[in-house]
């Protein structure tokens, strides 16, 4: 066998991984997205965002958020972003008995226009984005 087959042959599981990879949505392309997000010029102290592909084609991604802030690894490419964070309002009653546990009854903080129905979006390119979210609860 000539040199340059015994290459070949030695070369050819490198190409069909390499190939399988770059096919593979989860070694899609991501960016780093540092973040900050405030609601009433006041830091977000808990919650989440999400991101979501404007096209459909790429995987979403979420981060906490913490005082304020979030870091994420976000496919390259056009995103919507969705906020929210719980807000406890009391405590309900899990049954209809005087002797029923309680929970805590949780409602959601964010506006409608930055969560399930918002109109946000970011461009993530590879490397580092840097983003800020200024979030109102009113209009």
């Amino acid at each position: 066998m000539s040199e340059s087959i015994q290459r070949l042959r030695m070369l050819l599981p490198l190409l069909l991984l390499l190939v399988a990879i770059a096919g593979c949505p989860g070694f899609a392309a991501h960016g780093k997205v540092n973040g900050t997000v405030t609601l009433d010029d006041r830091p977000l102290k808990e919650g989440n965002v999400r991101f979501v592909p404007v096209d459909g084609k790429s995987q979403t991604a979420s981060a906490k958020i913490t005082d304020g802030k979030f870091t994420a690894a976000v496919p390259v490419g056009e995103m919507r972003v969705e906020f929210s964070a719980g807000k406890v309002v009391g405590k309900t009653k899990m049954y209809d008995s005087p002797d029923s546990p309680t929970v805590e009854d949780v409602r959601e903080l964010i506006p409608e226009r930055y969560n399930t129905k918002t109109e946000l979006k970011i461009k993530v390119s590879r490397g580092t984005n840097e983003v800020q979210f200024r979030l109102k609860s009113k209009n």
